[in-house]
Parts: C-alpha cells; structure tokens; sequence
C-alpha cells in the first residue's frame, strides 16, 4: 500500500492485483466489490477486502480516524506481513469495526435501511385538480379517503413525464390539430390505458417492498470494539460489520459468511425452495472478478437480508445493506 499526498492505493494482499485508488474529495461512492468477488474470496481475504473500506471514506483518506496508511487495518496497532500486505489474523474478524469508524461509513456507504421515495405532493395532476378543474379540491378530498388513490396517481402522473409518452401525447396534440379528431382520442385513450396499467404495477411494488422491510429484523448480534453486543438496532450496521448468528435469528442485511457450525437457513422468501439450505464459509473457487453473478440458489457463502437461520450458528461480514 502505497501513500502519496494526493492519492492512496490500496493493495489488500500485495499481489498487485486489486488496487484501487483513493485521491482528492469524492461523492459517495458505490460499494467497490461484486457478488462474483464476495463468493470468490475466502474467509480471510473478505475480511482483508473489507477492511479497506474505511479508507475509502473522506475521513480515512484526510487522516481524521487516526489510520496509517502504511500499515494494516486488520491490526491496527500492529504492522503487516509483507509490503502492501495484511496479517492473516485480521483485526475485523477479532474485533469488528471500531465505534469511530462507524459514522464515516454509513455516510460514505448507506445506512441498513429501505429508503422509498417521498410522494411530489404538488405534482401537475395534483395542481391542476386544485387550480383548475371545476369540484377539484373536493374529489381530491375523496380521493384521499381510499388508500391506494393518491399513491397511483402520483404514479400516474409520473408516467405522463416519460420522454416516450411525450412524444406520443404530441402526436395526438398535432393529430387534433389536423382535425383527425379519432386518432387523437385513440392515441390518448391508449396512453391513459397504458399509463394507468404501469401506475398500478409501481403501486404494487411499493406495497411488496413495504412488506420486504418487515422481514428485516429490528435487533441483531454484532462485534464490536472486540466486544459482542445483543439485540444491537439492526438499522445501524454498516458494510464490514461482523454479525453472530445463531438459530431463529434473521439475517439483517446480505453478509459473506465467514464460517459456521451446522448452519441452515430457510431462503423460501426469496428463491422458493422449500428447504432449508446449508451455508458455509468456502470460497467458489470457479469465479472471478469478471465472472457473472451466480445464481441465488448457487451462492452457497452469502445469507440473505430477511431470511432465517433454521439451524446452526456462523459468523458473517456484511456486505450489502438496505440503502
């Protein structure tokens, strides 16, 4: 790993192969790891990988959390094996993250929760119902009595500003125009059908992603500052978290297992297997960074956010939350 005063490279194991470079301010980035590399690494290359995460954020890369860069965050007051390199007993396996680098990466990373976006209140249908049609104030009224009303015309709405609809909305305006008065209300009556059709469909899975984030435990086991603690709030893990499971527990967010004794999860939420499923903490050694994701059911070293542990118990490293 080398430093320099406008960039840091990070070489995880010294190999030259998985440098990625951290120079100058930067938004927030996305999580530099696919599915293919999580299945990929073994125990202690996930936790090598992980751990450089935190020097990806404004405050690792300034200096602010105190972090080296010459040395390794698996053993942060100890020094690596080899240049660039880290020791095999990592830090975030025997101590998890520590409590001052928690704030960086959830605001560098995303916190562990479903955001759904807010309704425009005053979008142009709604404007129009107040402003401009006759008894518009009072159907918005009865609208917002019946539940699922006002979320699909928000959704309807949405769709009108679709570059295609536009188009289409301008072919019937030239249409009526022309005085091809029955192309311009086919036209319209299509879209309407058209829009109205997708308006439900996005209503819908609002609703099933609502119900996607009951799944999602409140509590959950996690290490931390070299310390376990119970029923820890499950919104406020950040990626490289160490979680603990153990039977009946639900997974609070998508985790490369580390490793586990027995442990059996039913994923019937999510791929429909009736079965519970075993998980280790193995590497797919037939993967590669450029390699697709494997299917879910073939993802034998990853647990999914809401699933349940039918058996067993394991410890895993969190590599996808909610946000």
């Amino acid at each position: 790993m080398m430093h320099s005063n406008s960039s840091i490279d990070v070489d995880v194991d010294g190999d030259g192969d998985d440098q990625f470079s951290l120079s100058g301010p930067s938004p927030k980035r996305r999580y530099p790891y696919s599915r293919s590399e999580e299945c990929s690494w073994d125990a202690s290359e996930a936790a090598r990988k992980l751990s450089t995460l935190v020097l990806a954020t404004p405050a690792g890369r300034s200096g602010a959390l105190g972090l080296r860069p010459d040395y390794a965050l698996d053993s942060l007051s100890g020094t690596p094996s080899k240049p660039g390199g880290w020791r095999e007993s990592t830090h975030l396996l025997s101590r998890g993250w520590s409590t001052s680098h928690l704030h960086s990466l959830r605001s560098y990373y995303g916190d562990n929760s479903i955001h759904k976006e807010d309704d425009d209140e005053d979008d142009c249908a709604v404007k129009l119902l107040r402003g401009w049609v006759p008894g518009g104030p009072a159907l918005l009224r009865a609208l917002g009595k019946c539940p699922c009303a006002m979320p699909v015309l928000h959704a309807f709405t949405s769709q009108l500003k679709e570059p295609l609809i536009l188009m289409l909305l301008g072919s019937a305006a030239i249409s009526l125009f022309l005085r091809q008065t029955a192309d311009a209300v086919s036209i319209a009556l299509a879209l309407t059908i058209v829009s109205l059709v997708a308006a439900v469909q996005e209503y819908r899975s609002e609703k099933a992603l609502e119900k996607l984030a009951d799944l999602v435990p409140h509590t959950c086991t996690v290490l931390r500052d070299g310390r376990v603690t119970d029923d820890y709030p499950a919104k406020d893990l950040v990626v490289g978290d160490l979680i603990l499971l153990s039977t009946g527990d639900r997974v609070p967010a998508d985790c490369r297992v580390i490793d586990g004794v027995e442990l059996r999860l039913d994923e019937s939420s999510l791929t429909g297997e009736n079965h519970p499923v075993h998980k280790n903490g193995d590497p797919i050694t037939a993967l590669s960074s450029s390699s697709p994701p494997p299917p879910l059911t073939s993802q034998s070293n990853i647990v999914f956010m809401g699933t349940l542990v039918c058996s067993g118990r394991g410890r895993a490293l969190v590599v996808a939350v909610g946000d």
